[in-house]
């Protein structure tokens, strides 16, 4: 039964990480890129301190375990989200995104390596099938002219590297510490303070400007991250790396429908998009089926 609910969590937390980025893009029309990644990693800090602090359990938990979650806290979602945003600016969203979309691989890569995971030839297949259709659904070719430096698409692979082997991390830290709510709320913890940190160390606070428009989105945004969190964490004690890491990784898929949707950023579905589309489904299904 434990089979059944692994994809089902992981595929809910890859929706509910897509719906937040949907609340962020709609805020973004009266705020800032910083202002988003601060309210919404707030906003699910608290949200997850409140709802799950209160259910942690100290018990059984390991200091190598507490410093392995907070490790992989800093790693991603903190330091994955500023390399993305600083690729996006150095070398354009159409580039970065496709490569930072290669976590699954790194994650796989580092699980076999490290935590011993077996990789069978339908989680590799889904897995490729899941990288190239994330990667279509990434390209823009209204940025393929745009001028830039090979050195900054290091940034974006850095970003996926650091994903990757985020989810190992929290893998193993389970081996450590057998609460879940604590594992959740010791990530997101660390998440918030290296952002803290990283806003005061760069002076970039002072671009956290929030207006009533924006502050419901960016809430919003928040919340459902906040149970994007909650589902990863929970899929990933359960499950393997190797599994549960390639399904997150179907968040641009559900970013496209919900786009078009809410946002009518794809007003043409051309033939890259649903070919982008089938590869990431099908994928999901062979990682899920076999």
């Amino acid at each position: 039964m434990d089979n059944f609910y692994i994809p089902l969590l992981a595929l809910g937390a890859a929706l509910c990480f897509s719906s937040g980025q949907i609340c962020s893009r709609l805020g973004l029309n009266h705020g800032t890129p910083t202002g988003a990644i601060s309210f919404s990693l707030f906003t699910s800090t608290v949200i997850l301190l409140l709802v799950l602090g209160p259910l942690a359990s100290w018990d059984n938990a390991l200091p190598g375990g507490l410093l392995l979650f907070t490790g992989a806290g800093v790693l991603s979602p903190f330091c994955t989200q500023i390399l993305l945003f600083i690729s996006a600016n150095k070398v354009g969203i159409s580039r970065a995104s496709p490569l930072r979309n290669t976590t699954p691989l790194f994650a796989g890569v580092v699980a076999v390596l490290w935590l011993g995971e077996t990789v069978t030839v339908a989680i590799a297949t889904g897995t490729l099938l899941i990288i190239v259709g994330a990667t279509l659904l990434g390209i823009r070719d209204s940025e393929a002219n745009t001028p830039y430096q090979p050195i900054y698409l290091l940034l974006p692979v850095l970003a996926a590297f650091l994903g990757g082997f985020s989810s190992p991390m929290r893998k193993l830290g389970y081996s450590m510490v057998d609460s879940v709510p604590l594992a959740i709320c010791v990530v997101q913890g660390a998440a918030f303070v290296a952002l803290v940190l990283y806003l005061l160390a760069t002076g970039k606070y002072r671009e956290l400007v929030f207006r009533r428009e924006t502050v419901g989105w960016f809430g919003a945004s928040g919340l459902l991250n906040s149970v994007a969190v909650s589902l990863n964490m929970t899929a990933l004690e359960m499950g393997n790396v190797v599994l549960v890491s390639p399904l997150i990784s179907t968040t641009p898929l559900f970013t496209v429908i919900l786009s078009t949707v809410f946002l009518r950023s794809f007003e043409r579905v051309t033939l890259k998009v649903l070919v982008g589309a089938a590869a990431i489904c099908l994928g999901g299904v062979v990682l899920t089926a076999f």
